[in-house]
């Protein structure tokens, strides 16, 4: 008896091994170093950060489904693929634990200063003045912006770990996680918070939401905390807050230049930054590569219901 055929599926970037032994078993599996053909044989794409630019999708006459290991698709284009009758899936939420542990750990680190107390003793000094004290999560009030799978579970963190006084700003939200008092306006959030954490999706609404009025609206020596998307705050107006001293610490995941990492951030003393590692720990990636691999193999091996290509909504909290 012949054995069905298995679908063809391209992975571009490096997932966890066990993802890429679970396709291996149910797929004929092209692997990144055998990638540069994927648009003629490609029935299944499965990427990170590599684009797939509607020229891509166009030109992949065999494309049934394109899965994004993580959240955001910013780097899909989601409209050539709903044009083409390519599926486009993703892993919300399943990445939002160890998303929001560096989010904490981050404003942990600003609240004790820990990048210039290393910087001052590595010089064989140490730090003087208001610089050496810091803060208590719990003696600050933090504003999440964006309450969703990442946001919640910052704010269960910060309620549950630090006694923090949480307030939220979501418009997409109903159910409230415990402890989060929401706020109607991203002003009011802004008004209340003493350091700000950011969890939403790159879109046309989020797109420079922390501009220089934003920034110049926060609390004189606050902080801000960015593990969302670049591009929702602009760079060069948080680089001019913190160098005037009215935001006193930042920390980024992640910058609207990917991969290079081009940013006036960067030459900010005390500011820190980490490589759009959110989701860089050995759980996450197992977690991430096997629920990609199956929503792919699922598309390619399932009957779609009529109409529906993208589970990608709009708007919304990460």
């Amino acid at each position: 008896m012949t054995e069905p055929r298995r679908p063809v599926v391209f992975v571009l970037d490096d997932i966890h091994p066990a993802a890429l032994e679970h396709l291996a078993a149910n797929a004929d599996l092209r692997r990144p170093a055998d990638s540069a053909n994927w648009r003629e044989e490609a029935e299944g794409l499965i990427v990170r950060s590599t684009r797939v630019t509607g020229d891509d999708i166009r030109a992949a006459k065999r494309l049934k489904v394109v899965g994004k290991h993580g959240a955001g698709i910013d780097n899909i284009d989601s409209t050539a693929a709903a044009e083409c009758g390519v599926a486009v899936r993703h892993t919300p939420g399943v990445n939002a634990p160890s998303v929001a542990d560096l989010a904490v750990g981050m404003a942990l680190a600003l609240l004790r200063n820990l990048a210039r107390h290393t910087d001052a003793l590595r010089q064989g000094t140490r730090l003087s003045g208001p610089e050496k004290t810091g803060y208590e999560l719990g003696e600050l009030t933090a504003g999440i912006v964006g309450v969703g799978a990442i946001g919640s579970l910052v704010a269960k963190r910060l309620v549950g770990g630090f006694d923090a006084k949480v307030v939220g700003y979501d418009p997409y939200l109903e159910n409230w996680p415990a402890g989060v008092t929401p706020v109607p306006t991203l002003d009011a959030l802004i008004e209340a918070a003493d350091i700000i954490f950011l969890h939403v999706p790159l879109n046309d609404e989020t797109r420079n939401m922390f501009d220089a009025a934003a920034l110049a609206r926060m609390k004189p020596g606050s902080y801000l905390v960015n593990c969302a998307r670049g591009g929702i705050v602009d760079e060069a107006a948080l680089a001019d807050a913190l160098r005037s001293g009215h935001i006193r610490g930042s920390a980024s995941d992640v910058f609207v230049s990917e991969p290079k990492f081009e940013s006036p951030l960067l030459e900010i003393d005390g500011f820190i930054a980490t490589p759009h590692a959110g989701a860089q720990t050995e759980a996450s990636l197992r977690r991430v590569g096997i629920a990609i691999a199956d929503k792919v193999l699922n598309c390619l091996t399932e009957p779609a219901p009529a109409g529906a290509v993208a589970e990608v909504a709009k708007g919304g909290p990460q």
